[in-house]
């Protein structure tokens, strides 16, 4: 069983859409860093800087759902490399362009992650049945160290050489391009549409406010989480900044948070192939309240403990929630991948926007501290989740 698990983990549709999430996610976040130095040099506010963050969700969320629909239809292989390529050419831009134009180039950038992150999801998932949730959680877990090195890479290359620096990561990137030109084919997806006549649409119609209740309770609960996470990593780089940090301290601490969601993913992926996907979430939430309140006050070597911390617990339920809203849509996987990230991106970002709004009216410091109510929220809704995921897979 052991040795049937490690050859899943080693096809190679499955090592392209994770060295591809890798590089997707170093340049998604090592972005923020890039944001903070333009919000510095072009006066931005902290409200600015949410709008900039919501715009930038505006293409990459929005997006998703319609690229999913189109890989359920053509298959994942355009969308990945395509995404990427869109991707690494406009944070080329961004990092030698003038300000403005640099900023403009990171918004249009999100367009290319609206591509990718569906398709490489349904990529990831149909991998295997049998470890669906530790394979799709590795596909993430890909992404969150992407998440982590990104602040750390490019806090060190704006230290060394500023902002044209960044063009090292859109060029390394271009590795990830060439492993999935190769390795990714839309075979094995087209040989699976045969599989989608089932009598799940009769069990479909069976529980109706069931199934509403469902996308009711998800939606809050990815909504109070998204916002608290996607706010911690906004905002925490613009915080230390203005506190005097070094752009590479900035870009570790900022990072730190990424490297504990990435472990989180993988421990909470394992866990829901073992145990409910509800203890897993109600868990994660639970253990972030804590270091999300205290990390803001805390001395520089408690603040980096802390964001690991907030990250690992933050990062638990992400597989689990994605799996859940697939299940709801078994035969439009990679739409329901779109829409599950998508929203967690971008209604994340909505709420980081009043985050800003609220920042320029109270302070940042005490803003981020209050982030910490969110999680508890979330909680009490979580309890209303399905002990367990709703088994509609179509079968492959």
């Amino acid at each position: 069983m052991a040795t049937s698990q490690a050859a899943v983990y080693r096809e190679r549709p499955f090592l392209a859409v994770a060295l591809t999430h890798f590089f997707v996610d170093v340049l998604n976040n090592g972005r923020n860093l890039l944001v903070a130095l333009l919000a510095v040099s072009l006066g931005l506010t902290n409200a600015q800087v949410g709008l900039a963050l919501l715009l930038y969700n505006v293409g990459n969320a929005l997006s998703q759902p319609l690229f999913g629909l189109l890989a359920d239809r053509i298959g994942a292989r355009l969308l990945v490399i395509g995404g990427l390529a869109w991707m690494i050419t406009f944070y080329t831009i961004a990092a030698l362009a003038g300000d403005w134009l640099a900023l403009i180039a990171l918004t249009v950038a999100s367009i290319g992650s609206g591509a990718f992150h569906p398709s490489g999801t349904m990529v990831a998932s149909r991998t295997s049945i049998t470890y669906r949730s530790r394979i799709t959680a590795l596909f993430f877990t890909a992404g969150q160290l992407g998440l982590f090195m990104g602040p750390v890479l490019a806090g060190m290359l704006l230290d060394a050489y500023g902002r044209p620096g960044y063009i090292l990561l859109p060029i390394l990137a271009l590795t990830a391009l060439v492993s999935g030109w190769r390795w990714l084919h839309d075979a094995p997806p087209a040989a699976k549409v045969p599989a989608k006549p089932t009598l799940a649409p009769k069990e479909k119609l069976i529980h109706p406010p069931h199934f509403w209740r469902r996308i009711l309770v998800l939606s809050l609960v990815i909504f109070t989480s998204s916002t608290a996470s996607i706010a911690v990593i906004t905002f925490t780089p613009v915080l230390f900044t203005d506190q005097g940090y070094s752009p590479s301290l900035i870009g570790w601490l900022s990072g730190l948070i990424m490297m504990g969601s990435a472990v989180g993913g993988l421990v909470g992926g394992t866990l829901g192939d073992r145990f409910t996907g509800k203890l897993v979430i109600l868990l994660g939430l639970a253990g972030s309240v804590l270091p999300y309140y205290f990390f803001v006050p805390s001395s520089v070597g408690w603040q980096a403990a802390l964001l690991l911390l907030a990250g690992f617990f933050g990062g638990m339920p992400h597989t689990i929630l994605v799996i859940m809203v697939q299940s709801l849509l078994p035969k439009q996987q990679a739409m329901a991948s779109g829409l599950a990230l998508g929203f967690m991106f971008f209604s994340g970002a909505v709420g980081s926007y009043f985050v800003g709004l609220m920042a320029d009216r109270i302070g940042l410091a005490i803003t981020l501290q209050g982030l910490a109510l969110l999680p508890l929220i979330a909680v009490v809704i979580a309890i209303w989740l399905p002990s367990q995921v709703q088994q509609l897979e179509p079968n492959r």
